[in-house]
């Protein structure tokens, strides 16, 4: 009876942030790019509807904060946390189905990053940039083994790239170079339909033409080089799902190639929705139990400040460990580790 009770107040203070901060999200996207806006009617559709999902990110996981707030705040201004605790109830018993739901609503946030949903970003940057859904990405050189390739232009949901390089090297020398017009990925290769491949023989003879150029047909470059993750390289601000990051993570590995800034993303994803419900524990302790010697709106408002401060520095240590400033296990892991530390500390004391 506890659980339903506490947690139908926790659930319906969370939708009501949430909706209250997506339609403020949505308004100010609206007059900032009130010039850019689309005239089609199905592309300013589409616009709002990733728009929603893309401050989904930021006011999802700041609404079950703020919900946490808003719900001791209201038992304790009605007296009924003073009247549960008086019939028996213990603090902790209070507080299980808020940690539950926030728990639980968390990881299904987490597993929403790991589908196509987190690339809403980058559908409201070319509906307003492009006037459509096209996310053709410009000049992407990659290294592959001990070649590097140059893409002109590629296009990650039709999986087909433009003006293609490839300069085949044999430590500092450069052996081979390889162009073609166009290629298509199959799933594992970089298929080029025609490739002009120039050799540069080892000794080269003075007054001699060293240069041998052939065509070949259906020839293979970039395996396991999936058009997501060429785009999560190139990028300097990735979006990546979580499937894609460990897709990257891997040939960034195979390819002995640095993967701090996958690194960090995946942390960001994976662990950062984690420190919610310990970030709650810390808001239950200092939770009052009585109304007459509290001062509600001062209390609000340090809940508040506490946890915006909290959640922000965690977000500024993934942003400066996705940007290369800090290493992602010192910036990342181990400040949540010893965030979580404190918060398992407090719990006990509750």
């Amino acid at each position: 009876m506890l659980i339903r009770f506490v947690g139908l107040i926790y659930l319906k203070f969370i939708i009501i942030i949430f909706i209250a901060l997506s339609m403020f999200f949505i308004g100010i996207d609206i007059l900032k790019y009130s010039n850019n806006l689309p005239d089609s009617a199905n592309l300013f559709v589409l616009f709002l509807a990733y728009d929603f999902l893309y401050a989904l990110n930021y006011t999802f996981p700041i609404s079950t904060i703020l919900a946490s707030i808003v719900a001791f705040i209201t038992l304790i201004k009605s007296n009924q946390l003073t009247a549960i605790l008086s019939i028996g109830y213990s603090k902790k018993q209070i507080l299980f189905p808020i940690l539950f739901i926030a728990s639980f609503l968390n990881l299904c946030y987490i597993g929403l990053n790991a589908t196509p949903f987190v690339y809403a970003e980058e559908k409201i940057d070319n509906i307003i940039q492009r006037g459509g859904i096209s996310d053709a990405k410009n000049d992407i050189l990659v290294k592959y083994n001990n070649d590097y390739v140059y893409i002109g232009k590629i296009y990650p949901i039709l999986q087909i790239a433009e003006n293609i390089k490839v300069f085949e090297t044999d430590g500092l020398i450069l052996r081979q170079f390889i162009q073609a017009n166009k290629a298509q990925f199959d799933g594992t290769w970089w298929n080029l339909p025609t490739a002009k491949i120039t050799t540069i023989p080892q000794n080269l003879e003075f007054n001699k033409s060293n240069l041998v150029t052939t065509n070949v047909e259906n020839y293979q470059i970039l395996k396991n080089f999936k058009p997501k993750i060429l785009d999560t390289i190139y990028q300097n601000k990735p979006t990546v799902s979580i499937i894609d990051a460990f897709n990257t993570l891997f040939l960034l590995l195979e390819q002995d190639s640095n993967t701090q800034k996958i690194r960090s993303i995946l942390y960001s994803f994976i662990t950062i929705p984690l420190v919610i419900p310990f970030l709650i524990i810390i808001i239950s302790y200092y939770t009052p139990d009585l109304l007459r010697y509290t001062n509600l709106a001062r209390l609000g408002f340090l809940f508040v400040l506490f946890c915006l401060v909290v959640w922000g520095v965690f977000f500024m240590l993934t942003k400066l460990s996705i940007s290369g400033f800090l290493i992602p296990e010192i910036g990342v892991i181990i400040p949540i580790i010893l965030f979580i530390s404190i918060s398992i500390f407090y719990y006990r004391k509750i």
